[in-house]
């Protein structure tokens, strides 16, 4: 039987068979069973930075939008609800942890924040009640102040969320604004991670014309990387002592070759062992162990960020990657799923 515990509340994933309108009590505590592959590999695969945008809440691009082939696929697999739970079975991935990033879903027109969240989040919550090895993380508009951490509370009891996935950067705010402290004192209350997400920075993309996945990338990186020196410096952490943040990769980069961690806090490196855990985008070798000599490799979560990044097969490619790393068998382990299932309060 499957429980996850999310303190101080504790319940239970509720799976629902058909709508989520269907009348039924989504909060309290229900039990269920998973049917495991009896014939799995004994390294178990938890994908915790996977995207997927169920049917309705986005309209497909225009024909003649100005958008990467790469990025037309990889919305067109995104959208795709047969394939996402395909790909699991294609990919060796055992589970996974689906979000719906906020800036591929426009607003209705006249739509509030707060009504926005809980059509996002309610279909996020269908498209994992579809398949018992689909998590799903609530997509929360952390600049909407108390709006996005209403919704964080209702997410989590009603629709049995596992976590908070928000954008690093909305405008000219950052994650670490005060108009964003509400949802971040909330997810730490609750004892849910915070997945911030990097996002596109328009003005980079105007300014520089280098194509393709490059020009989007970079930026996403550039933001990634400034939101996670933001929270940083700030009191973010002071105040919300036990906030787990999770990050992708692309923060990484800047921060440790700019040299970065000794011109801050004298404390940085204290707060990214407590506070922070990376995914491992790309699942290649000095990455990983780049990353893990910096935060250690039980700070590493298996994330990659499909289906923008992934190879044909994810156990293969990860199995490749953590050997050529030097990682120990328990280390593998750990970044595999063990992390991911601690994290996320994950128990069978």
């Amino acid at each position: 039987m499957k429980t996850i515990n999310c303190t101080p509340y504790s319940l239970t994933r509720r799976r629902v068979v058909g709508s989520l309108f269907s009348g039924l009590t989504m909060g309290g505590c229900t039990n269920l069973s998973i049917n495991r592959n009896a014939e799995a590999a004994p390294l178990e695969i938890i994908d915790f930075h996977a995207h997927g945008l169920p049917p309705g809440l986005a309209p497909p691009p225009p024909a003649d939008a100005p958008i990467p082939p790469q990025l037309r696929q990889i919305i067109a697999q995104m959208s795709d609800p047969e394939g996402i739970r395909q790909a699991l079975d294609e990919q060796g991935v055992d589970r996974r942890i689906i979000c719906a990033p906020l800036e591929a879903i426009p607003s209705n027109p006249g739509e509030r924040p707060s009504a926005r969240m809980q059509r996002i989040n309610e279909a996020v919550s269908e498209l994992c009640a579809s398949d018992p090895r689909l998590y799903g993380l609530a997509s929360i508009d952390a600049y909407s102040g108390d709006a996005g951490a209403d919704e964080v509370q209702r997410a989590v009891r009603e629709l049995g969320l596992i976590g908070c996935f928000v954008e690093s950067a909305n405008g000219d705010r950052l994650i670490s604004d005060p108009v964003c402290r509400p949802t971040l004192e909330t997810a730490d209350t609750l004892g849910l991670p915070v997945f911030v997400h990097p996002v596109q920075e328009p003005s980079l993309s105007r300014k520089f014309d280098i194509g393709g996945f490059y020009q989007m990338n970079l930026g996403r990186a550039a933001v990634a990387s400034t939101a996670l020196a933001s929270l940083l410096e700030s009191d973010v952490f002071d105040e919300l002592p036990n906030l787990n943040v999770c990050v992708s990769s692309f923060a990484l980069a800047g921060l440790a070759l700019g040299g970065l961690f000794d011109m801050t806090r004298t404390d940085t490196r204290a707060l990214l062992r407590r506070h922070i855990h990376f995914d491992t985008v790309g699942l290649n070798a000095p990455m990983l162990r780049f990353t893990a000599d910096i935060l250690g490799a039980d700070r590493l979560l298996l994330g990659t960020d499909w289906p923008v990044f992934a190879g044909a097969s994810v156990r293969d490619d990860y199995r490749d990657a953590a050997r050529t790393a030097g990682f120990t068998s328990a280390e593998q382990k750990l970044i595999a799923s063990g992390n991911a299932r601690q994290l996320f309060k994950l128990l069978d």
